[in-house]
C-alpha cells in the first residue's frame, strides 16, 4: 500500500514539473517568436510584459488541476483485478491524450479571449497600442483572458474527466 503512494506522489510530482514548466516555457517561447518579433515589440515594453503575464497565468491556471484525471485514470486502471497491462505505458497515453486536450483547449480559451477583446475594440490595432505601451490596453486584454479561463476552467476539466475510464456502476432496477 505503502508502495502504492509512494508511486502516485512521485508520478503527480513527476507530472507536475514536466507538464508546468515544459508549458510555461513553450507559451513564453511561442508568444516571445510569433508575437514580439512580427509586432517589433522592445523587451523593455510594460504593456506587452502585462499581455504576457495574462496569458502565462492563464495557461498556468488552466493547467494546474491535469494530475486529477491522469492519476485517477492511472488509479482506476491500476484497480482492475483483470488488469494486465504496464501502468507505465498506460499512463503515458492517458498523459498525452490529457496533455492534448489541454493544449488544444489553452489555444483556443485564449485565441477567443483575444478575439473577444478585438471584437469589442474594432477601431483599436491592439498590438500596435501595446508596441506604443499603451498600459491600459495591455491590463483590459489581460483581464480579459484571464477572466474567460476562469470561466472555462471547471468545463475543461469536465471535458477531460470524461475520459476517465470510471468502473460501470451496477444499475438498480
Amino acid at each position: 500500500m505503502k508502495n502504492n503512494i509512494s508511486f502516485f506522489a512521485l508520478t503527480e510530482l513527476f507530472i507536475s514539473i514536466i507538464i508546468g514548466v515544459l508549458l510555461l516555457y513553450l507559451t513564453f517561447a511561442i508568444i516571445n517568436k510569433f508575437i514580439r518579433k512580427k509586432h517589433n515589440i522592445k523587451y523593455d515594453n510594460i504593456s506587452f510584459s502585462i499581455f504576457v503575464s495574462s496569458i502565462i497565468f492563464s495557461v498556468g491556471y488552466l493547467v494546474a488541476d491535469i494530475k486529477a484525471p491522469i492519476l485517477n485514470s492511472l488509479r482506476i486502471i491500476q484497480e482492475q483485478p483483470d488488469y494486465t497491462g504496464n501502468i507505465y505505458i498506460d499512463g503515458l497515453k492517458y498523459s498525452l491524450m490529457f496533455l492534448i486536450i489541454i493544449i488544444a483547449s489553452i489555444f483556443l480559451i485564449n485565441a477567443i479571449s483575444f478575439y473577444l477583446f478585438s471584437s469589442m475594440t474594432k477601431t483599436l490595432k491592439e498590438f500596435d497600442e501595446i508596441k506604443k505601451d499603451n498600459i491600459a490596453v495591455a491590463i483590459l486584454s489581460g483581464v480579459i483572458i484571464i477572466a474567460v479561463s476562469i470561466m472555462l476552467k471547471d468545463s475543461l476539466y469536465f471535458l477531460l474527466d470524461t475520459f476517465v475510464p470510471y468502473p460501470e456502476i451496477p444499475r438498480l432496477k
